[in-house]
């Protein structure tokens, strides 16, 4: 590795600080990490191993620009890079007419190609953009994204994703991929601040009935929690701290702990209205 090469891995842009100011004034904790160019997701991924990054537990994410047909729109999207989706479906669940790449991100956000993330609105001062998450980075601990530039990652709780996005007056529209190919609205903010409550069920893709977003996420985050717990019981991972009643908790806040991550982004997606009545009362979790 050359120093060239090694200043450019290190060098934080001004928009990189630009954002961590941000951040940092708002106790949006994070954490980067410094790499090689990347310019697609295989290479994101190829990368991790030479940062440090493949040790974080996260979303791996996709960045992408988005205009319609006539251009008179732009998304900003993000996605987990395991969710897969068609560009026609997702259009006709977010209402845009003929989806497609946009060719103006450094006019608009000032971003360069293979840099895009969604704190690009940070550059969005004319609000012309609209931000559009997949719900499985939301319900993820972290998300990784790049901080303005493709040089580095950067790791953030997913609910500090979307604070920032709230803040700079973006709250993403959330989309669901179920992994059947469809593609189903999760919530969209500006239908709720019009009062029209929850949006009117929009398929894109077979069998893809529309569910509003609380009920059904909760459900399934509590079921992954309670089969952990399960798991642990009967294979004696609890059993191992003894009487130590310490190390017992230490135990149960390893193992809960980002369940319960889920469970505060799945508040926030569906704008705090995820029931908690629909969570089972138990003796570890006193909700």
């Amino acid at each position: 590795q050359n120093a060239t090469t090694e200043q450019l891995v290190g060098m934080a842009t001004d928009a990189e600080t630009e954002l961590l100011g941000v951040l940092d004034a708002m106790g949006i904790p994070y954490e980067i990490f410094r790499h090689e160019p990347v310019k697609s997701v295989q290479e994101a991924l190829d990368a991790e191993k030479t940062c440090g990054l493949d040790h974080i537990v996260g979303a791996r994410t996709k960045n992408l620009f988005f205009t319609d047909k006539k251009k008179l729109k732009r998304w900003l999207f993000t996605a987990s890079v395991d969710s897969k989706f068609e560009l026609k479906k997702l259009g006709q669940v977010i209402r845009a007419q003929d989806l497609k790449f946009a060719s103006d991100l450094t006019e608009v956000l000032r971003l360069e190609p293979g840099s895009v993330t969604p704190f690009g609105i940070l550059n969005d001062g004319e609000m012309r953009v609209i931000s559009v998450v997949d719900e499985a980075v939301l319900i993820a601990e972290r998300a990784l994204v790049h901080p303005m530039h493709n040089l580095a990652t950067i790791s953030v709780p997913a609910a500090g994703l979307l604070e920032f996005l709230a803040a700079r007056g973006h709250e993403p529209i959330v989309v669901r991929f179920p992994g059947d190919g469809a593609c189903e609205l999760v919530s969209d903010p500006k239908a709720a601040a019009d009062g029209a409550g929850a949006p009117a069920p929009v398929k894109a893709g077979k069998e893809a009935a529309w569910a509003p977003a609380g009920p059904s996420l909760t459900t399934r985050l509590e079921g992954l929690l309670l089969d952990d717990l399960m798991e642990a019981f009967k294979g004696g991972g609890l059993a191992q701290a003894g009487g130590d009643e310490a190390a017992l908790k230490a135990n149960l806040s390893r193992l809960i702990a980002p369940h319960l991550a889920g469970l505060r982004n799945a508040a926030y997606v569906s704008g705090f209205t995820a029931p908690l009545a629909s969570v089972p009362k138990n003796p570890i979790l006193d909700f």
